[in-house]
């Protein structure tokens, strides 16, 4: 048996508890309590509880260190059929979190020497008291009011000016978290949770993205009762984009086909324009990363060359088909950044011949000004590094040697694009790249870690380039204190790309 006293000083077993510690196992036990089945705690849930936590990794390690001592079982993820001991724990911190079979019956809360009242316990752990409501469906339905297509509309507007994570109450992902907060239909809960995870995803936050995605599995349980359609097809795809942005590219790949031939969601992949976008931009990606492994026989990188190219082009087609338009400046920006590293790398691809990379940058740049939306970090940073044509290959280049590399100018790029009408340059391109270093130090612009190196990369580089090597050493450390957020295959390049810039004499 389990005691818990509720007066101060909280305690397990007459032992002072660490107060999150009690706080999870706490919110655990009136889980288990609830009457309507679904007796687990979302991570999102524990996340909003102590937002003042810098890291929840820890504080979920903790806490069940703390539950170990007390003797107490406790699971997460979606199969309850699993022993907890058995349960793979790189992935704990992702929840949900459950308590074992029988736990529950073990567990006492006192105040004082009586039982703790349920909406006391809810007064401890800081929770609004429960509604009482009876709302039929069609009330549920019908309170999926202005209240949250409000909050969707702008959290979506955040999301395409690049205001993806800013604080409790603004950004994308606050929008988004207060939309599904505003109705009681699972539909609009799924809709705004599959915008939390994309939000995730491309914040670079792959595991936070899977948090959101294993709760959309469980609204799409059949108990719950929820139809979500194309929006489980969608979160797949997410879910494969994660396992991408950690560079497994064969479980990537394997979570795509196993979403296009499951019978929920075959159609949607067929004929649903986000998806069949989404998901063609993922395998373009995959496609060029193994055509870019040098490691693979010719035939083959050349057969999925073609393939990226192919389904690159297939993106466009389709986000233009559909109007959209976010959609479609990305796949022009990852087309024309895809020729031109096939160009760079001596991989031939039929029919690209006359392509202009640069002119796929150009298109990207201009369809993200005329719609409105943010310009893509990743285009300017392809943008670049293609004016300069990747830098010279040669390691530790001297300063003289360096800064007469041919560098194509802004007004020769614009020049180039013609008739591609883009928003003017300034004179430098080291007036471009730190404009955006800028907007990232200063927290208007939210990138992920890969490409906030890049653009340290490109800082250093023309720094460099135009004659302030102290300004550029200055860029190259702060590169370098990076190198840790980043997977070993992108370290190694950065590594490789920093002994390419000239040595400060």
């Amino acid at each position: 048996m389990l005691t818990i006293q509720l007066l101060p000083p909280a305690r397990v077993n007459d032992q002072i508890a660490r107060p999150q510690s009690l706080w999870l196992l706490l919110r655990l036990c009136l889980a288990a309590d609830a009457p309507t089945g679904e007796d687990w705690l979302l991570a999102d849930e524990l996340r909003d509880a102590h937002p003042q936590a810098s890291h929840l990794r820890m504080l979920i390690s903790r806490a069940f260190s703390d539950f170990a001592n007390w003797g107490v079982q406790v699971g997460w993820g979606l199969d309850r059929s699993r022993e907890p001991s058995w349960l793979a724990r790189a992935k704990r911190n992702r929840g949900p979190f459950w308590l074992a079979p029988g736990e529950r019956n073990r567990i006492r809360i006192n105040i004082g020497e009586r039982p703790a009242r349920p909406e006391e316990v809810r007064l401890w752990l800081g929770m609004a008291a429960p509604a009482r409501s009876k709302k039929s469906r069609q009330s549920i339905l019908a309170a999926t009011g202005p209240d949250y297509w409000f909050r969707y509309a702008k959290a979506r507007r955040d999301m395409l000016d690049g205001q993806l994570i800013v604080d409790a109450e603004h950004g994308a992902l606050a929008g988004f978290r207060m939309a599904a907060k505003q109705t009681s239909d699972r539909r609009m809960q799924a809709l705004a949770l599959l915008q939390q995870a994309m939000v995730w995803r491309r914040a670079g936050n792959a595991d936070a993205a899977m948090q959101v995605l294993d709760e959309l599995t469980r609204l799409r349980r059949p108990q719950s009762g929820a139809e979500i359609g194309w929006l489980g097809a969608m979160a797949e795809v997410v879910r494969a984009w994660c396992a991408y942005a950690e560079r497994n590219l064969a479980e990537a790949e394997r979570l795509l086909q196993a979403a296009r031939v499951d019978p929920r969601w075959r159609a949607h992949f067929q004929y649903h324009p986000r998806v069949q976008t989404e998901q063609a931009n993922l395998q373009a990606l995959i496609h060029r990363a193994r055509a870019l492994d040098a490691n693979r026989p010719g035939p083959q990188r050349m057969q999925d060359a073609a393939q990226a190219i192919q389904h690159y082009r297939s993106a466009l087609s389709l986000a233009h088909e559909a109007e959209l338009f976010d959609g479609a400046a990305s796949a022009a920006s990852n087309l024309g950044w895809t020729l031109w590293l096939f160009q760079h790398s001596d991989i031939s691809v039929p029919d690209t011949e006359d392509d202009m990379p640069l002119r796929w940058i150009a298109l990207a740049s201009w369809l993200a000004e005329t719609h409105g939306n943010a310009l893509s970090a990743w285009n300017q940073i392809y943008l670049l590094r293609m004016v300069r044509a990747g830098g010279p290959s040669a390691e530790g280049p001297d300063m003289p040697g360096f800064r007469a590399w041919p560098v194509l100018s802004p007004a020769a790029y614009r020049q180039q694009v013609a008739p591609i009408a883009i928003p003017k340059q300034p004179s430098r391109w080291l007036d471009v790249v730190r404009a955006m270093q800028a907007e990232i130090d200063r927290g208007s612009r939210q990138i992920d870690a890969l490409q906030r190196a890049n653009v340290l990369l490109e800082l250093a580089w023309y720094e460099a380039y135009e004659g302030e090597p102290s300004a550029s050493t200055r860029a190259v450390a702060r590169l370098r204190q990076r190198l840790r957020e980043l997977t070993e295959p992108d370290r190694a390049f950065f590594r490789a790309a920093l002994g390419r810039l000239p040595a400060r004499p």
